[in-house]
């Protein structure tokens, strides 16, 4: 995990590009409206990891781990947050927590995720944006945790997968062009 965590600002970097060039409609949103968003994804891939532990598919719980793992970077992003400052002081006291079913875990942070942005149309007295953070930290932890336990090389399968994505796009050949002659 601590390998993952020292790479978390370069990741965030590169999903925060990613989405600002492939995902123009969610980029356009207002932070609240992509954090309800977020949140529906996040509902979605807790029921694909709970499929998958019922069915033993190891498939669908490394791709729901790895969208997932997209996810709650682009949170971060919405939020302001570096997870890297956010996890190094969590870790220990999640992981130490944490049962060993991690899709528990998933879900309760997803839910508690989805009840702050809940929170932002009732205009409750709650300090969602830090309930925000946290949820989105220990979801991360969680991921970093799955993605350990099911051999999974998060990294790599969270580049291969934005690439997949990125390569459904009609304009796939012009960002890659635009983005070629940034770093020249």
């Amino acid at each position: 995990m601590t390998v993952a965590t020292d790479l978390l600002p370069a990741l965030q970097w590169h999903q925060l590009i990613h989405d600002e060039d492939y995902h123009k409609d969610v980029a356009a949103m207002s932070p609240a409206m992509r954090m309800k968003h977020f949140a529906l994804h996040l509902a979605k891939y807790s029921a694909y990891l709970l499929d998958a532990s019922e069915r033993g598919d190891d498939a669908l719980t490394a791709r729901a781990l790895v969208d997932s793992f997209a996810i709650v970077l682009a949170i971060a992003n919405t939020l302001g947050q570096n997870l890297a400052c956010d996890l190094p002081a969590r870790n220990q006291e999640d992981l130490a927590g944490q049962s060993p079913d991690v899709w528990r875990s998933f879900v309760k942070e997803a839910g508690i995720l989805a009840k702050a942005c809940e929170s932002l149309d009732h205009i409750e007295d709650l300090a969602f944006k830090v309930m925000m953070k946290q949820a989105n930290a220990r979801l991360a932890v969680t991921i970093l945790r799955g993605a350990d336990q099911q051999s999974i090389g998060l990294i790599e399968a969270y580049k291969v997968r934005l690439r997949e994505v990125e390569i459904r796009s009609p304009f796939d050949a012009f960002i890659q062009q635009r983005r070629s002659g940034r770093t020249q």
